[in-house]
């Protein structure tokens, strides 16, 4: 029972954390220049945080489901919504001019999207395999 609270509370800082960054990382974006470091960081945050904030969405809703299984799930869903907008059916292009949903499904396939999320995904597996440790180390040392 402690570890799924600990778990969910360090879930919850993160999705706290990583919904501002990225909003503000894609406000950013339009205006910037991948090829400096800000503009580079503006462009391709926002999308290797998406994948971050599925990750601990499922960690959230399940505390103990395995790494392995948060992963696969993180990358389907978000590798499905990438390449689901090579598709452009008129209810998809409607559904997309609405302001939320139009931000989940995104708009224009990139590649480099795809590259993010993979990204994303694995830093949430880091992420998550650093906070399993240290709590483990915390707790053996009380």
């Amino acid at each position: 029972m402690l570890k799924e609270t600990r778990s969910r509370w360090f879930a919850a800082i993160v999705i706290a954390t990583v919904i501002p960054i990225g909003l503000f990382a894609r406000s950013c974006r339009d205006d910037a220049d991948a090829s400096t470091p800000i503009g580079f960081l503006a462009t391709y945050t926002g999308d290797t945080l998406w994948p971050i904030l599925f990750y601990f969405m499922g960690r959230f809703c399940l505390p103990n489901a395995s790494r392995w299984t948060l992963l696969s799930a993180t990358l389907a869903i978000t590798l499905t919504l990438e390449f689901g907008q090579l598709w452009n059916p008129p209810v998809l292009l409607w559904l997309r001019q609405q302001p939320v949903i139009g931000f989940i499904l995104g708009n224009h396939f990139i590649w480099s999207d795809v590259v993010c999320c993979v990204t994303g995904a694995f830093c949430a597996l880091l992420i998550d395999v650093y906070n399993h440790r240290h709590s483990i180390q915390t707790k053996t040392e009380k």
